[in-house]
């Protein structure tokens, strides 16, 4: 059953210089407007300190969104590119949101995981 309504969370690794997020349900602009700026507000430790960004997104209970958002989406990964994202590691349950999330991540180093211990150990390897 697709869950409809968007939620999000947002961690950060300090150590490992990661930032860890989850996304589920359908979006609409304000909420893919909020999770951008609180995954700023939680690099920003990162982005003075001119470190590299690793990014752990887990999208298992994520829909695939409406080409609007996908737009919208693709900004955001832009961004993370030029923000100091070097590797972002996608954990996802479903072939179309995976084609729709590679579609629009071409501007990062991202690879897509079914199983969370391939994703850390991708993410992590130098």
């Amino acid at each position: 059953m697709d869950i409809l309504a968007p939620s999000y969370s947002v961690a950060i690794d300090h150590t490992r210089g990661e930032i860890h997020f989850s996304a589920s349900g359908r979006w609409d602009e304000a909420k893919v407007i909020e999770l951008n700026k609180e995954l700023l507000k939680t690099a920003k430790p990162f982005t003075e300190a001119k470190r590299p960004i690793r990014v752990l997104g887990d999208l298992r209970e994520f829909n695939v969104q409406t080409q609007e958002i996908a737009d919208l989406m693709r900004q955001s990964q832009e961004g993370s590119a030029a923000l100091g994202v070097v590797k972002m590691a996608i954990l996802c349950s479903s072939a179309l949101v995976k084609m729709q999330f590679q579609r629009v991540s071409e501007a990062l180093n991202l690879q897509v995981f079914e199983n969370e211990a391939d994703a850390v150990a991708w993410l992590r390897e130098a």
